[in-house]
Parts: structure tokens; C-alpha cells; sequence
């Protein structure tokens, strides 16, 4: 799986419209980004602004009770659900691999 990630890390911009970078996940016009010290998140998708030091884990959940699944990356710092964060199903693995990674897990 690391070999994985460091390949999307060197590539840039990938196929699917997703750019990965050291401190920058974005796809279409949402943006997960490592500023200051704090994991924040802009877009279409939900905000969130989490020190980065806090983060433990991160988790997902995908709820099917509406017409489409949408995926929640769920944040987590000591047992501590810390925030949520809406994104793409196809990218969830993706997103929460480049988290982690961030974050030291």
C-alpha cells in the first residue's frame, strides 16, 4: 500500500481529476489541505479546521439511506470523534490513506 501512495504522491495530477500533494488533497472543487498545524477542508464538501496534532485515527462510514452513498471520513483524537468529513466514494481510501500519512499513523 505505501508503494501505492508515494506513486500518487509523485504523480501529481492524476487521470480521474484528483491532485495529491504533500500538503494538499483536492478533486473537482473540494480541497483537504495541512495549513498551520490543522487538517482543513474546503469545497462542496463539509468545512472542518482539526489540529493535526489531536488526529489519532481516521475511520469511514458510508450510509445508504438516500438515493446515492456518500462516504464520511470520520476523525478521530483519543477516543474523540473530532469532525466528519463528506468525500467522494470512489476516493475514499485514497483520502484516508493521505491523512493518515500526514498525521504520523
Amino acid at each position: 500500500m505505501s508503494n501505492q501512495i508515494n506513486q500518487r504522491q509523485t504523480s501529481g495530477v492524476k487521470q480521474s481529476g484528483e491532485t495529491v500533494s504533500e500538503p494538499e488533497f483536492s478533486w473537482k472543487t473540494n480541497k483537504i489541505k495541512i495549513e498551520n498545524g490543522y487538517l482543513v477542508s474546503e469545497g462542496l464538501i463539509n468545512i472542518v479546521r482539526i489540529p493535526v496534532r489531536h488526529i489519532e485515527t481516521v475511520t469511514y462510514t458510508i450510509e445508504g439511506v438516500k438515493e446515492a452513498f456518500t462516504p464520511e471520513l470520520n476523525i478521530f483524537g483519543k477516543g474523540v470523534l473530532l469532525g466528519k468529513l463528506k468525500v467522494s466514494i470512489d476516493l475514499k481510501d485514497e483520502i484516508q490513506d493521505w491523512i493518515l500519512e500526514r498525521v504520523g499513523r
